[in-house]
């Protein structure tokens, strides 16, 4: 599996988990900042612990472009997250 099949991977399941959590919490019926913590919890803790386990590898080349990949994914989640609260309040 190359690089891009687990990139490809890793942030479809990211972006799953982190629409699925805003929805759950906006059906829970949670008051805006709860969601607010919970929508900022899961999106900046797996690619947080992902750096984390790269960093223990210390392979350079790997943290420099991985970590450019994560620092990404963290801004698709953070914009999913987003998104996905504004649809979710009209439709739900």
């Amino acid at each position: 599996m190359n690089a891009a099949a687990i990139f490809l991977l890793i942030g479809s399941i990211y972006l799953v988990i982190v629409a699925y959590g805003v929805v759950r919490t906006m059906k829970k019926g949670l008051p805006p900042r709860a969601r607010l913590a919970s929508a900022a919890a899961q999106v900046v803790v797996p690619p947080v612990a992902l750096f984390a386990a790269l960093l223990t590898t210390g392979d350079a080349f790997a943290i420099g472009g991985w970590g450019v990949m994560l620092g990404m994914l963290l801004v698709a989640g953070t914009l999913l997250a987003i998104c996905t609260d504004m649809i979710a309040r009209r439709l739900l």
